[in-house]
């Protein structure tokens, strides 16, 4: 669980991560924020935060839940809504072990609810090559893709 000091700090940096998304268009909502940041200060037990800190500094986080599938019955996945990393301040190298251990932690958290998947959903829109090679560093596969449609 974060410390009261920072949530400050993931605030700027969920701002910072909507930036870099194919959605940065959309204006951020701090009112949107503050309720995930209530979600995450008293969470449900299928519900987890994980921070990540080098040198006392909030560099990363990832947000998730795990339930059933959508269409099934007696299986549990985890669904990461957010997995972020300051890359600006941590550099891409140090970025990419703050990104895998993340993504580690997911896992174990995972296990602890008996869900055995774990949906990454990548909304950057770019450097897709070098995302794929992390999270297949974290033991991931790639099972399709996402596509946005303009209406």
């Amino acid at each position: 669980m974060p410390e009261d000091d920072d949530w400050g700090a993931l605030h700027e940096l969920v701002r910072k991560v909507h930036e870099r998304t194919v959605f940065s268009h959309i204006p951020f909502s701090d009112r949107k924020y503050a309720a995930i940041e209530a979600q995450a200060r008293n969470p449900q037990p299928h519900q987890c935060l994980l921070v990540a800190e080098v040198d006392g500094r909030v560099v990363g986080l990832a947000w998730f839940s795990a339930g059933e599938y959508l269409l099934g019955e007696g299986t549990v996945l985890t669904t990461t809504h957010l997995l972020g990393v300051d890359s600006d301040y941590c550099g891409p190298f140090r970025a990419a072990k703050v990104f895998v251990k993340l993504l580690r932690g997911v896992a174990i958290w995972s296990k602890t609810r008996g869900a055995h998947q774990i949906l990454v959903h990548v909304t950057t829109g770019y450097a897709l090559k070098q995302t794929d090679r992390l999270i297949r560093a974290g033991g991931g596969v790639c099972i399709g893709g996402s596509y946005v449609v303009n209406s």
